[in-house]
């Protein structure tokens, strides 16, 4: 790296190889105890087919991001825990990469500085040291994810769910997901938390892949990594996942 790169090296910065119950009567005063309130639900999303085009795939990404910007991603985030990298959807030929680490979240977009050198700037949504938690969610052919539907039915009286701000192009990614991974995913978002951005990145094929999704927020992030496999044909319903699912509390 020449000598004057460090100097561009900052937080927004960074340089870039420039390739590429009823309610129960209680007698006493008269009163009627009511049951608890049933906790809010996400919306459950319709799955929309997923397109495939033929790319390489995150490592190959990964190896165009420039090495100083790794060592500030782990500097800033830990090691990772999960990552992706792809082709940037506006800068057709330069990459992006996504970290999910202990210390936080980093998400890169590719730039031209105003010198017009290549650079790569980072946002960083740090973690409340130790916040991170996760489960395991499973969905097998032989129980579909039909079986899971108490976790977004409601009465007749019960209002929808809240829309939460996300593209259709995320909904239908996110229909592809067994319903307790989208519940884990947009749960904590139900509420005056806004999601202030978000992606997705999977890839395989029909049959066989692997898929990284995140929504973040000021209080929360969310993320979500798995494989799935699906019979040819087959109703993604029927599909077989394995996702591990993170929720980190963001610092303010």
């Amino acid at each position: 790296m020449p000598p004057h790169a460090a100097a561009l090296m900052t937080r927004d910065n960074l340089p870039e190889h420039s390739r590429g119950r009823p309610a129960e009567q209680r007698p006493a005063g008269g009163g009627v105890e009511r049951a608890p309130a049933a906790p809010r639900m996400p919306a459950a999303h319709a799955a929309a087919p997923l397109g495939f085009v033929p790319s390489p795939d995150r490592y190959h990404w990964w190896a165009e991001i420039h090495d100083d910007v790794k060592a500030y991603l782990e500097r800033k985030v830990g090691p990772s825990i999960e990552w992706w990298a792809d082709l940037h959807e506006r800068e057709r030929d330069r990459p992006y990469a996504v970290v999910f680490g202990p210390q936080g979240l980093a998400v890169t977009t590719p730039r031209v500085n105003n010198q017009g050198q290549r650079t790569q700037s980072v946002r960083i949504d740090a973690f409340v040291p130790g916040s991170i938690k996760h489960a395991v969610v499973q969905q097998q052919p032989s129980r579909p994810r039909g079986g899971l539907r108490s976790l977004v039915s409601r009465g007749r009286d019960e209002p929808s769910p809240p829309a939460l701000e996300l593209t259709q192009d995320m909904r239908g990614t996110l229909g592809n997901l067994p319903l307790e991974a989208q519940q884990r995913l947009q749960t904590p978002f139900l509420g005056s938390q806004a999601i202030k951005h978000y992606r997705y990145y999977y890839y395989g094929n029909d049959e066989d892949l692997d898929l990284w999704v995140y929504l973040a927020g000021d209080r929360t992030v969310t993320f979500a990594s798995g494989h799935r496999t699906l019979p040819t044909g087959a109703d993604p319903q029927q599909a077989s996942w394995r996702l591990t699912c993170y929720q980190a509390d963001v610092a303010r």
